[in-house]
């Protein structure tokens, strides 16, 4: 014959579960943003437009704020080239904030390729690229070309190093803020484990 469990029993039960589910639910909520990359929000030039007047800098805004792990800026990277490969940033990138941007001159009319790197706000290294075209009207004056090598050198072949260079401190800065959220879940979850043990043996007693 099956015996039925008490009421007070299962009510321990379910209550010790509902608190699992919460802490659980809790830990995955901690873990969430702190392994979030930053996101961009917009560009100047837009993504995908074309530009009659050529801009003086190019500016990439982000969801948070960009990390500048170096006081000369060299954790941020940004690369402006034409259809040719062509270098056109004339400075080294800067960052305020949400935005980052780079000074810039370009050349002949057509496409231009922004290739980006930085440090999120969760101290984790992010990158990706959009494009613009410059379109300027008959007659306008060609722009001076622009030198060969900026100050901070090229951005795309310093890009790896920089990145190489900033991981250590940047993951090391990301890891330690998991480890930290982690531990407060796994805290949360053995409390909760706890919990139940308690009212099992409440429920067994009052049984």
């Amino acid at each position: 014959m099956t015996r039925r469990r008490p009421r007070t029993t299962r009510r321990a039960l379910l209550a010790g579960a509902g608190a699992l589910g919460l802490a659980l639910a809790g830990a995955v909520g901690l873990a969430g943003p702190a392994s979030a990359h930053n996101v961009v929000v917009g560009t100047t030039p837009t993504s995908g437009s074309t530009v009659t007047e050529a801009p003086e800098s190019v500016e990439i805004t982000f969801d948070e704020a960009v990390l500048n792990l170096a006081a000369d800026g060299s954790s941020t990277v940004i690369s402006v080239t034409d259809a040719d490969g062509t270098e056109h940033a004339t400075g080294c990138p800067t960052t305020q904030d949400r935005t980052a941007s780079v000074p810039v001159t370009l050349g002949p009319a057509g496409e231009y390729t922004v290739d980006w790197r930085i440090v999120s706000a969760d101290g984790h290294p992010t990158s990706g690229q959009f494009a613009f075209t410059y379109d300027p009207p008959a007659g306008a004056a060609a722009a001076a070309p622009a030198a060969e090598a900026t100050p901070c050198g090229s951005p795309a072949a310093d890009a790896d190093a920089q990145a190489a260079g900033s991981t250590g401190t940047a993951d090391d800065g990301g890891s330690s803020e998991l480890i930290v959220v982690l531990g407060i879940a796994g805290g949360v979850v053995v409390l909760a484990g706890a919990a139940v043990l308690v009212a099992l043996r409440v429920a067994r007693r009052r049984d």
